[in-house]
């Protein structure tokens, strides 16, 4: 898995590429407590160019939501492709993180 990050506005955009699994759980990881270093108060997970996520990859990011939370910070997530989101609908993320097909709407959401 790539991630690649970026800012715009007070957000940090993390662009993930590949699969986001087991075997990328440490780099996102890494790449989000980084992005959270900066003083940011909110990422963005960019998951256009993200094939598959699995079990290990929910776990994740529910784990980052209620930490973050209790920061006072916030999660998104932007763009699933079709196959993503129907395994984030499965396992209620949309509950805890929300999601949004474009860009403009996850910065609006941050306010």
């Amino acid at each position: 898995m790539a991630v690649e990050t970026r800012q715009i506005e007070d957000a940090i955009i993390l662009d993930l590429l590949g699969r986001f699994d087991a075997t990328a759980k440490n780099e996102v990881q890494q790449a989000i407590d980084a992005a959270f270093a900066t003083g940011t108060s909110h990422v963005i997970l960019n998951l256009t160019d993200v094939s598959l996520v699995d079990s290990a990859a929910i776990g994740l990011l529910a784990i980052n939501h209620q930490k973050v939370k209790q920061n006072g910070g916030r999660i998104s997530l932007l763009n699933p492709k079709p196959e993503v989101r129907l395994i984030l609908d499965m396992a209620a993320m949309p509950r805890l993180i929300p999601s949004f097909d474009k860009l403009e709407d996850a910065l609006v959401g941050a306010s």
